[in-house]
């Protein structure tokens, strides 16, 4: 609860001394600067300290900066900016990233058609078998909307004001910079007036910003990094993340990331084949099962038939129809096998696997529930703990 109560006093200070500047701006003729002094100001509460991406080689993106994300075209940077998002709306550790807290996004889409922005939210809302408070966090902390917006025209410009008030996001993505973007790309002083408008509205709001960008067909020495056109936005940007396939190792891709307050770093990710739209570390690659399909078996007594993981499936919200390709899931983990035709049997009767964020963890769970949830016959209401492996939830 101090949270907030901390967040709104530092706002209203910041509005205060808005207001003291003006007052003495408009007697003086010229705006007046707030300066600092160095020494004082490392003891300063900041209203935007909260590191947003936090990683083991340090602080990957600060509330209150601007983050690059750079990759050829349909290479899945939409895709793998969900998988991130996914975590920072829940507030959960992922691909590596330490997540502290939940935040609010904006994400404007400005490229992708509504069919494929609901094929992809229905894919990770199925895989992550949130719990109900989870999804209230979805629902107030990962909006959209699709948009392609000049912001550099003072009409789209004032729009956006008008609704960033309304909506008050934390985190602002926009998808990708050509869409938003008016002017030459090869041209400083036309991204420098991108830029300009970008940072307005971040100080008017308090806002992050990710801004996804597509690679020239030409990239730096080192092939990373680049974004096409002016170097503006990376120079400007606190973070660059560039987004590669690994050419010797099909189906893997590397993300590596440059920033002012961490070491360069690159991770190793695939893309599982059952899952075009989820990334999972390279190191950590085996596949696990869905939260969901470990409550179901852990529902069912050692040996059961078909239509019994149908009928308890159809309680959890599955459909029929995906039953047989769920089990044949479970059977090709090793977790069960079957014994003759309609009829499996569980390998162990303690299904423990290596649980990734978002699954549950039964030998955490075991140790942390009461002797009255142990023996409750409805396993939905036993404790959550989410490992935290970085790999995804």
């Amino acid at each position: 609860m101090g949270t907030p109560r901390r967040t709104h006093t530092l706002l209203m200070e910041d509005r205060t001394m808005s207001i003291i500047d003006e007052v003495k701006s408009e007697a003086k003729g010229f705006n007046v600067w707030n300066v600092e002094n160095a020494y004082d100001f490392c003891d300063k509460v900041l209203s935007q300290g909260d590191v947003i991406l936090n990683s083991d080689h340090g602080a990957v993106l600060f509330a209150g900066g601007i983050m690059q994300l750079t990759g050829k075209g349909k290479i899945g940077k939409t895709t793998l900016l969900f998988n991130i998002l996914y975590g920072v709306a829940l507030g959960r550790d992922v691909l590596g990233f330490k997540i502290s807290k939940p935040s609010k996004i904006l994400y404007i889409n400005g490229e992708n058609s509504p069919g494929t922005i609901q094929k992809l939210f229905k894919s990770f809302r199925e895989y992550f078998c949130i719990d109900e408070e989870e999804e209230n966090k979805i629902r107030e902390n990962f909006l959209f909307h699709s948009a392609g917006l000049r912001l550099q025209k003072a009409k789209v410009f004032e729009e956006i004001r008008g609704n960033l008030g309304e909506i008050r996001p934390e985190i602002l993505i926009l998808d990708p910079l050509k869409n938003f973007f008016s002017g030459e790309e090869n041209s400083s002083d036309s991204m420098r007036d991108f830029m300009e408008a970008v940072r307005k509205l971040m100080q008017e709001f308090n806002l992050t910003v990710i801004i996804i960008h597509h690679t020239g067909k030409t990239q730096n020495e080192d092939g990373l990094y680049s974004g096409r056109g002016s170097s503006l936005l990376a120079d400007d940007a606190e973070t660059t993340a560039s987004f590669q396939k690994d050419a010797s190792d099909k189906g893997s891709f590397n993300l590596s990331v440059t920033g002012r307050n961490c070491e360069e770093f690159t991770l190793h990710l695939i893309r599982q084949p059952e899952r075009y739209f989820l990334f999972s570390l390279a190191d950590k690659p085996e596949l696990q099962p869905d939260h969901v399909l470990i409550e179901i078996l852990d529902s069912l007594p050692s040996q059961f038939k078909t239509g019994a993981f149908e009928e308890a499936a159809g309680k959890r919200g599955i459909k029929r129809s995906t039953c047989f390709d769920k089990i044949k899931i479970l059977e090709n983990m090793g977790i069960i096998k079957r014994v003759k035709h309609g009829l499996y049997e569980k390998v162990s009767p303690e299904v423990q696997p290596t649980i990734d964020t978002g699954q549950l963890d039964y030998q955490k769970q075991s140790e942390n529930e009461s002797p009255e949830v142990r023996s409750s016959p409805d396993c939905t209401t036993r404790t959550v703990e989410v490992a935290d492996d970085g790999r995804p939830f």
